[in-house]
């Protein structure tokens, strides 16, 4: 009787030398489909930084405003050389020369 030969997995047949990545339509089709969704994050993650820079720049010029009129009613009250009772906003150089710093009246 012969010995029968043992076939291992070196023995199995396959297509990976016919076929190629780059003939390989599946591959093909999974690369694009991961480009496009590539593509779709950035532009909404871009759509979104817009969105925060908008903001952003809208609470800018919210400040700006809030900004301008507190140092314009200063200005005002320095022109009229007195002090506004209501005003709530006072700075060092409001103060007399012995006092440092600045106070907040709540």
């Amino acid at each position: 009787m012969k010995p029968q030969i043992r076939k291992g997995l070196h023995d199995i047949v396959t297509y990976r030398g016919v076929t190629t990545d780059e003939n390989n339509p599946q591959r093909k089709f999974l690369a694009a489909a991961s480009v496009e969704l590539k593509k779709t994050l950035c532009d909404r993650v871009r759509a979104a930084a817009r969105k925060r820079v908008v903001e952003m720049d809208r609470k800018i010029a919210e400040l700006d405003a809030e900004l301008d009129s507190l140092v314009g009613r200063r200005q005002r009250r320095r022109a009229e050389g007195g002090e506004a009772a209501d005003d709530s906003f006072c700075l060092a150089d409001d103060q007399p020369q012995e006092q440092h710093g600045f106070t907040l009246k709540y």
